[in-house]
C-alpha cells in the first residue's frame, strides 16, 4: 500500500465491535504504516489513540483482557453514572494508571488526529483535535464514546402504563414482532421481540394482517412495503430519513439528531400510534390469517459461552485437531432476487453441516437457518456428520447465532482464539466466511473484513461492484497476493460447499490435520 499525504484513515464505532479495528491497526503498527490524517468516532476514537501514540495491543488489552478483569459495561454503570460504561475507569484509571497512555508519543505524532463528537447545543457533528492537553484529549475521546440509550420502542412498549391503555382498547396486550437486523438487535437486549423473516419477505409478515403498526429504520426498505400495508390497513411509520416511504408518517430524529433528548417521547408517540390503529383495524373487521406454523432456535451464542461451556476453549481445539470438526464458516448476508430466495443459504449449510463443519451465523441468512431447525437444540442428531454430531453432545445445534448482521466480530473473535490456542496463524486455519446471497454493501464489508484475516469468502452471487473492472478483478484474485485470501463465486450452492469444502481439507492437509 502507497501511503502520501493525500491518504486518510477512517475509524468506525461499534463498541465493542472495535476489538476488530484494534487488530488491523496493530498490523499496521508491526509494519510501521501510519497515516498523516487520521478521523475516528467513538470506539474508533479509543483505538486511534493507541494508534497514534504508537502503543501494538494496548486497544485489544482494554477491550478484552480487562473487561474480564473489571467487568466495565453493565446497568450498574448506568445508574451510577449515566452510561452503561464505567467511564471513571475507561477515561481515567485505564489511561493514567492500570495500562498507562503515552501522551508524549501521541502529542509529538506529525500525524493530524480528529475525534467526532456531537455540539449538544446545535446537534452538528464537531471534529476536534488536541495535542498539548491531558485531560482535553481525555474528554474528547470520552465525548465520542458517549451511548445513547437503543430500543427504547421496545421498552417502552412493555411499560406496565401502556400494556394497561392497550388491554382497555381491546388488545390483550402489546407484542413485538422483527425483521432484518432490527428485529435480532432488539431480540437480543429485550425479552419478548419475535424475529419473523429478513428483509426481502417483510411484505409475507404485513400479509398475515397481524401487525397494526409497522416501523422502517434506516435499512433494507422495500418500496411496495406501503402497497401491501394499505391493503391491510397496517400504520407505517419511518424513524429514519433515509428511509422515507410514501404516505408513511414519519416519526424520526432530525437531520442532525439535535432531537435525541426526546427519545423517550418519540417511542411512546409510535406505540400510542399502534394502539390506536389496533382500536381502528378491529372496528374495520380485518382478516388475520397467521401460519399455524412455529420453530424455536437456541440464540446468543458467543466465546463466552464456549468457555463456560467447555470449561474453557480446549475441547474445541481437539475436536478440530482431531477432525470430528472439519472446519468453521460464519454464514451471513442479505438475500439477492438474483438466486431462489433463500434456497442458497439452506444449500450450502446442509452441505456444510453433513461434512462436520460447524457454522456461526448472524443477520438476514439467520432466518431460513432457523426456519428450517438448524439453530434448534439437538438439531445435530438430525442434519450433522457424526464427528460434528459427537461434538455437539446431543444439545448444542450445529449452527451457532450469534447476533444481527453487524456482529460479525463475536463469529471472528472465536476464530482468532481458536487459532490462538492451537498456536496457528488464524489465515492458515480450515476456515471460510460465505455470504451466499449477498446484495449490499454491508455484506461486501463483512467479507472483506476476513479477508483481512486472509480468510477465503464464498459466494452465490458476484460482488455489487461493477464501476470498476480493476476493482472487481482485485476483489477476486487480485487480493490473494497482499491478504492472502480470495473471493470465490459459484451459483450452484452445492459446488460452493464443495469447494468450501475442499478448502479446509487443503488447509488441514499443510498443517498435517489429515492423517
Amino acid at each position: 500500500m502507497q501511503i502520501d499525504r493525500n491518504t486518510g484513515l477512517v475509524l468506525e464505532g461499534g463498541g465493542m465491535r472495535g476489538v476488530f479495528t484494534s487488530g488491523v491497526l496493530d498490523a499496521f503498527m508491526k509494519h510501521d504504516l501510519y497515516f498523516r490524517y487520521v478521523v475516528a468516532v467513538s470506539a474508533g476514537a479509543c483505538n486511534g489513540m493507541s494508534y497514534i501514540s504508537r502503543q501494538p495491543r494496548r486497544a485489544r488489552f482494554s477491550n478484552i483482557d480487562l473487561l474480564s478483569k473489571y467487568d466495565y459495561i453493565g446497568l450498574r454503570h448506568l445508574v451510577t453514572q449515566g452510561c452503561i460504561f464505567d467511564q471513571k475507569l475507561l477515561y481515567d484509571k485505564f489511561p493514567n494508571e492500570y495500562v498507562p497512555f503515552d501522551f508524549d508519543t501521541y502529542f509529538s505524532s506529525p500525524s493530524t488526529f480528529e475525534m467526532v463528537t456531537t455540539n449538544c447545543l446545535t446537534g452538528l457533528p464537531a471534529y476536534l483535535t488536541e495535542k498539548q492537553n491531558k485531560q482535553r484529549a481525555l474528554d474528547i475521546v470520552r465525548a465520542s464514546s458517549s451511548l445513547p440509550f437503543v430500543s427504547k420502542i421496545v421498552e417502552t412498549g412493555q411499560s406496565e402504563e401502556l400494556v394497561k391503555l392497550a388491554k382497555e382498547n381491546g388488545a390483550k396486550g402489546i407484542k413485538f414482532y422483527g425483521i432484518c437486523c432490527s428485529s435480532l438487535a432488539a431480540m437480543y437486549r429485550y425479552g419478548g421481540v419475535i424475529p419473523l423473516s429478513n428483509a426481502v419477505s417483510a411484505e409475507l409478515v404485513i400479509a398475515t394482517g397481524a401487525i397494526d403498526l409497522w416501523i422502517a429504520d434506516v435499512q433494507d426498505v422495500y418500496p411496495a412495503i406501503m402497497d401491501v400495508a394499505n391493503c391491510f390497513h397496517t400504520k407505517v411509520v419511518t424513524t429514519s430519513e433515509s428511509a422515507r416511504l410514501p404516505c408513511a408518517e414519519r416519526i424520526e430524529y432530525d437531520h442532525y439528531h439535535s432531537n435525541i433528548d426526546k427519545t423517550n417521547e418519540i417511542a411512546r408517540e409510535i406505540v400510542l400510534k399502534g394502539i390506536e390503529r389496533f382500536k381502528e383495524r378491529q372496528e374495520r373487521g380485518v382478516q388475520v390469517h397467521i401460519p399455524n406454523v412455529e420453530v424455536t432456535a437456541e440464540v446468543g451464542f458467543s466465546l463466552e459461552y464456549l468457555s463456560r461451556r467447555f470449561k474453557g476453549i480446549g475441547p474445541v481445539t481437539e475436536a478440530i485437531k482431531s477432525g470430528k470438526i472439519l472446519g468453521i464458516v460464519n454464514m451471513v448476508g442479505c438475500n439477492n432476487p438474483k438466486v431462489p430466495f433463500e434456497r442458497c443459504i439452506i444449500d450450502v449449510a446442509e452441505e456444510l453441516i453433513k461434512n462436520n463443519v460447524l457454522v456461526l451465523t448472524n443477520g438476514c441468512a439467520s432466518y431460513p437457518l432457523m426456519k428450517m431447525g438448524f439453530c434448534e437444540k439437538g438439531a445435530g442428531d438430525k442434519f450433522a456428520g457424526e464427528g460434528l454430531k459427537e461434538f455437539l453432545e446431543g444439545d448444542l445445534p450445529p449452527v451457532l447465532h450469534v447476533g444481527e448482521c453487524i456482529d460479525n466480530t463475536r463469529s471472528s473473535g472465536i476464530m482468532a482464539t481458536i487459532a490462538r490456542e492451537m498456536g496457528v496463524p488464524i489465515a492458515d486455519m480450515p476456515y471460510a466466511f460465505t455470504s451466499p446471497e449477498w446484495s449490499n454493501e454491508k455484506a461486501i464489508d463483512a467479507a472483506l473484513g476476513f479477508r483481512l484475516l486472509g480468510i477465503n469468502s464464498y459466494h452465490c452471487v458476484e460482488q455489487q461492484v461493477y464501476g470498476s473492472r480493476n476493482v472487481s478483478e482485485y476483489l477476486k484474485e487480485g487480493s490473494l497476493e497482499l491478504l492472502g485470501s480470495k473471493m470465490v463465486v459459484n451459483m450452484d450452492p452445492k459446488l460452493l460447499a464443495k469447494q468450501i469444502l475442499d478448502d479446509m481439507r487443503e488447509s488441514r492437509k499443510k498443517l498435517g490435520w489429515d492423517k
